[in-house]
């Protein structure tokens, strides 16, 4: 915001531009000047306010002066000799403007006698020269043809160079037969050495291998016969790939060893248990045996259970007799019965009989233990005889095996086990090593015909032998081979680029010097003829170039001359040479040569100047001396055409001329001041308000659906303000709009102003629709939107439905987060930082 405003400043006073302050003084000084004019001479500077008396001092000396005039007989007699004195002036004037006239001449000439010889020179150079073959000569080709040369020069030394140094680095007695064939080779050799680092790293890890399948060979011997120390050293590898392992699988293995073992701790197991219980029947036959033989095996207590049931039928009579005579004799019999039933059954149960014991057990306990016994003994011997039978099998099979894997008989299944997973870990690791030594020997067969071939291509080229030579143990010396022949191509391709290049040069030589008029054919000519005819053709071009300049020289030396004789100053000295006749500017050098032929030498010409300043130095004094008296009879007619009135009428006239004088100036000044100053105004208004109020009417009327049509401004320097047009014609000024529709205005404004910006500058819009409805919002987007196709857009908020309505309305936005003083972004969608702005509860 300007310093000049105050800061109360309305924003649509900072939206017309930034100079807006120093724009509000104008009316001020515009109405200072406006009073400052009027207090001097009113309305029209006519005689009235400050003029009025300097105009009336005028008026009044002027009329007494001329009623003082008056004409004598001496006022003409000095007017005549005034007359005189003029005419001599005016003599003196012109045989001054003669001398002077020529005194410029004879400068000029003089000035430019140096280069005026020079030109003479110059065309008596080019009198003798044959200016059509100057001009046929091919100039703009003697760069061309000195760079070919040169180049000729250089490539044929860089030629003979590679021939020696060629011939010096190859060992072939043919030099030019080898270097066809390694030329004719080139592909091949390339190729080759491109292949060489491969090839190298082939042969490091065949050898790297065949040291890792030796390493790998030793170290499964050395187990082997820490498996079975008592074989043959030399033959255990042949050995353990004899043992038959697939005849037998890991499984069957483990099932046949863990069988034996099984088998035979269950075995183990039934014969201890069977032992254990044949020795405990043998004991409970000797118990029983031993316990006391009772005559009753049973004795019971009826004496103690005879009042129980005695008791008992007395009550069932009772009960049954009192039922009897209630309910009638057969309900009474019935309950008798029932109630004797139960005193009886219970009186036998409380019965008690007697057994032999021992140690406190009955016999009758021993002797179903005995009976238990007996059934778990029979089974057991039963179990026993099955074991039996499958441990004989299994220990047949467990023989077998121990026999084919060459173990004695006395080795356990767990060893046998064991021994097995060795032998048949140590069989796959030699399988693999075997694989891999065949794998390894196919490898290096292949490599092996690889490098064969190349060494036939070597020999070919008569730089390898192959007699007695294994190309794969002889390898870093073929290796050596192709790189050195890849160095004697390198050398035989400079060579044959050299050749090439002196034959193309030596051609467009040729080619050049057949523009050339005076070459001789040159279609069959050798090279030295070549390079001769070029020294020709470049000695003459340097003579063709030398008279080109001097003629380039002689008119520039022309043009040089010409214009200076015909500039304005110098041009009329000259003109009394001037035939009527000439039209164009050549004049002026046939002038210039007749002045110099009139003077004998350059000395002559400055003669005859030291005599013109002498002559013009005596007519100007004669001169002076002429002004001087004109100006003492002008003095003597005025002091004769007026008495002491009349000079004190001039007094007053000037008196009140000087008084006037600076009145009419100064209201001069005030009224053009505030001529200017209201064009200032009206320009300042219409420059910044109309094409910028055009376009922001069509953003306002769109953002509001036509409901405003036009804005306007009110032109008042002292209360800047817009009006808003609405759709019916009436007018509101921005105080009188609501809060919403203000900044539909402002920014409406604003984007105006953006869109006439010459460059198109981001723009930054912090919750600037904030107040609007959504039917505003959608307007506003859209404009917005058009914008973000000249401008980048920066639309910062708060509120997560303006993010949604931007998504709704816009198609390529990008959606950025600001959460901690941190950016994080950017999105394609408006979720994730809608999601930072829903409030938070904790």
């Amino acid at each position: 915001m300007p310093t000049s405003l105050d800061d109360d400043v309305s924003l649509s006073a900072i939206l017309l531009g930034a100079a807006y302050g120093d724009v509000l003084k104008i009316p001020q000084i515009q109405d200072v000047f406006s009073d400052r004019a009027k207090s001097i001479g009113g309305k029209h500077g006519r005689d009235v306010y400050d003029l009025k008396e300097p105009i009336n001092e005028i008026r009044s000396g002027v009329d007494a002066r001329d009623d003082a005039v008056a004409q004598v007989d001496e006022h003409d007699r000095k007017q005549a000799a005034r007359g005189d004195v003029n005419s001599r002036i005016t003599e003196l004037d012109e045989e001054i403007a003669d001398l002077t006239t020529e005194q410029t001449r004879l400068n000029t000439v003089l000035t430019e006698y140096e280069e005026f010889e020079t030109l003479q020179e110059l065309n008596l150079e080019l009198d003798g020269a044959d200016l059509d073959k100057v001009d046929a000569f091919p100039t703009d080709q003697l760069d061309r043809a000195r760079q070919l040369q040169s180049q000729l020069a250089e490539w044929q030394e860089e030629l003979t160079t590679a021939e020696e140094e060629f011939a010096r680095q190859v060992s072939a007695e043919d030099h030019e037969t080898y270097r066809d064939r390694v030329l004719d080779a080139t592909s091949t050799i390339r190729a080759y050495n491109r292949e060489i680092a491969g090839w190298r790293e082939r042969v490091n890890s065949v050898q790297e291998q065949l040291s890792e399948l030796a390493k790998e060979r030793r170290k499964l011997r050395s187990q082997a016969a820490d498996l079975q120390p008592g074989w043959d050293s030399e033959s255990l590898l042949d050995r353990i790939r004899d043992i038959e392992t697939d005849l037998f699988s890991r499984d069957e293995v483990r099932s046949i060893t863990r069988s034996c073992e099984d088998l035979k701790s269950e075995l183990d197991e039934v014969e201890r248990n069977l032992n254990e219980k044949t020795a405990r029947h043998e004991q409970l036959e000797q118990e029983i045996d031993t316990a006391t033989d009772s005559s009753s095996e049973a004795s019971h207590t009826l004496r103690d259970q005879l009042p129980v049931a005695a008791g008992g039928t007395v009550v069932a009579l009772i009960v049954g007799s009192a039922v009897g005579v209630v309910g009638g004799a057969i309900p009474g019999v019935v309950i008798t019965l029932v109630i004797t039933l139960i005193v009886g059954t219970y009186a036998a149960s409380r019965l008690e009989f007697e057994s032999p014991e021992v140690d406190g057990v009955s016999v009758e306990t021993l002797r179903a233990d005995k009976r238990s016994l007996t059934a778990d003994i029979e089974g057991l011997r039963s179990r026993k005889a099955g074991l039996e039978t499958e441990y004989s099998t299994a220990t047949e099979q467990l023989d077998s095996l121990r026999e084919k894997l060459g173990l004695s008989n006395d080795t356990s299944p767990a060893a046998v086990r064991e021994f097995y997973a060795d032998i048949s870990s140590l069989r796959g690791d030699l399988m693999t090593l075997e694989g891999d030594v065949e794998a390894l020997d196919e490898k290096e067969e292949t490599l092996r015909s690889d490098l064969a071939a190349v060494a036939d291509t070597m020999s070919e080229l008569g730089v390898f032998d192959t007699d007695d030579i294994d190309p794969l143990e002889d390898a870093e010396k073929l290796f050596a081979t192709v790189e050195n022949t890849e160095d004697d191509l390198d050398l035989a391709q400079a060579v044959t680029t050299a050749q090439r290049t002196v034959t193309s040069h030596k051609d467009d030589l040729r080619d050049l010097l057949a523009e050339w008029d005076d070459a001789p054919d040159l279609t069959t000519a050798d090279s030295a003829t070549v390079v001769r005819t070029a020294d020709q053709f470049l000695e003459r071009g340097e003579r063709v170039t030398e008279l080109v300049e001097a003629r380039e020289q002689r008119d520039e030396i022309r043009v040089r001359l010409k214009r200076r004789l015909t500039a304005s100053a110098i041009e009329p000295a000259f003109e009394s040479y001037r035939d009527s006749e000439d039209d164009d500017d050549d004049w002026a050098l046939a002038a210039f040569e007749c002045v110099v032929e009139e003077h004998a030498n350059r000395k002559a010409i400055e003669e005859r100047l030291d005599t013109i300043g002498e002559t013009i130095e005596s007519l100007e004094t004669e001169r002076s001396e002429c002004v001087e008296d004109r100006v003492e009879l002008t003095k003597e007619l005025e002091e004769l055409a007026s008495d002491d009135d009349v000079r004190e009428a001039h007094a007053t006239i000037e008196a009140g001329r000087r008084r006037l004088e600076p009145l009419a100036e100064e209201y001069a000044t005030s009224r053009i001041a505030e001529y200017l100053l209201n064009e200032l105004h009206e320009r300042f208004i219409d420059r910044t308000t109309g094409p910028l109020l055009d376009e922001a009417s069509e953003i306002f009327a769109r953002i509001t659906d036509n409901a405003y049509t036009e804005v306007d401004s009110t032109n008042e320097f002292d209360n800047l303000d817009f009006q808003s047009v609405l759709a019916d014609g009436q007018t509101q000024r921005t105080a009188e709009l609501s809060r919403a529709t203000a900044e539909q205005l402002f920014l409406a404004i604003r984007l105006a102003r953006i869109r006439r910006h010459e460059s198109s500058l981001p723009v930054l819009l912090d919750d600037s629709i904030t107040n609007f409805d959504p039917a505003h919002h959608v307007r506003t987007l859209q404009t917005i939107s058009e914008l973000a196709d000249t401008n980048q857009v920066f639309l910062l908020t708060c509120h997560p439905e303006l993010l949604e309505r931007v998504d709704t309305h816009t198609d390529s936005a990008q959606y950025w987060s600001l959460d901690d003083g941190q950016f994080d972004g950017p999105y394609s969608e408006p979720d994730e930082p809608c999601g930072l702005l829903e409030p938070t509860w904790s």
